[in-house]
């Protein structure tokens, strides 16, 4: 039966992600569910979009640079302060979004411990625009981000897991046989139960049900300024709105006070879903749930 076949790749950690995801492609076909089928295929094939990756893809990761003084002195390697940096460009020195499919990473894991490590080069436009601001008398000649093989293991293991309760949930909810699977798209309340399990499992974001909507903000910690960031940038909101948050939060002295509802006004038609727009509703309840959670309230 497929939902036991899936558990059962999901448990064994020495079977290839790729194979379980295949699987998961079956079930979303099955369950005619468009965001399980979504996700397992750019898990598969790699995310196009940087600003859609999921917040699990998105970690701390600093960068460091290679200096040079001139042919008579040697090549130095020096952390690079994300303090330095135009303010656009930081993320260069805080967070990589790792777009590649899943069996790179894999790949990686399978390798050497030592070599075990995944290197994200700066672009030689970067390296150019930044040559003579770090280091007096010393040119900047190459830099980039390193990613800690235990992130690389977070990666895999947070798909692995986020599949094996998918089908954990999916079979408490609808039953064992596979001829279940094929009575949920006919059945409306059922369906609706299996995508908000799929949606917020997988997404641990925000479920859109019909005209209704179950916010999750179980990926924020209160008072955490990263877990919120990571959080708007997987529902669509840029850079430059989130420094905006930021000063509006300043300014309202920590506090949900008007220059933070404002903020969330204006952005809320910014707001997407699964690769949707969701609309200024449903945008602003996404916003102020999550700025609330950051609050604490």
């Amino acid at each position: 039966m497929l939902l036991d076949k899936i558990i059962e790749l999901a448990a064994d950690t020495d079977k290839p992600l790729s194979v379980l995801l295949r699987q998961c492609v079956i079930l979303g076909h099955e369950l005619k569910n468009d965001s399980l089928k979504k996700w397992a295929n750019q898990e598969l094939n790699g995310y196009t979009e940087l600003d859609k990756v999921p917040e699990y893809r998105i970690i701390y990761a600093g960068a460091t640079g290679l200096f040079n003084a001139g042919y008579a002195f040697p090549t130095i390697k020096r952390a690079i302060p994300a303090f330095l940096m135009d303010e656009n460009h930081r993320w260069a020195a805080t967070e990589a979004r790792l777009i590649e499919p899943i069996s790179s990473y894999e790949s990686i894991l399978k390798s050497d411990r030592a070599k075990g490590t995944l290197s994200i080069p700066w672009s030689a436009d970067m390296v150019t625009y930044y040559q003579t601001k770090f280091l007096e008398r010393h040119a900047l000649i190459e830099a980039g981000q390193d990613i800690s093989y235990g992130a690389i293991v977070g990666l895999v293991d947070t798909v692995r897991n986020r599949v094996l309760n998918v089908a954990l949930d999916i079979k408490s909810e609808i039953g064992d046989l596979d001829a279940d699977l094929k009575t949920v798209p006919g059945r409306t309340e059922v369906a609706d139960r299996v995508n908000h399990i799929i949606v917020n499992h997988i997404y641990g974001g925000t479920v859109f049900v019909g005209d209704k909507q179950t916010i999750s903000t179980q990926n924020i910690t209160v008072g955490n300024w990263e877990d919120l960031k990571r959080a708007l940038l997987s529902h669509g909101i840029q850079d430059p709105e989130i420094s905006e948050l930021s000063r509006a939060i300043e300014e309202d002295g920590k506090t949900f006070g008007s220059k933070v509802k404002g903020w969330i006004a204006r952005n809320a038609t910014k707001v997407w879903d699964h690769g949707l727009q969701v609309g200024t509703s449903a945008g602003t309840a996404v916003l102020t749930e999550y700025v609330k959670k950051h609050f604490g309230l």
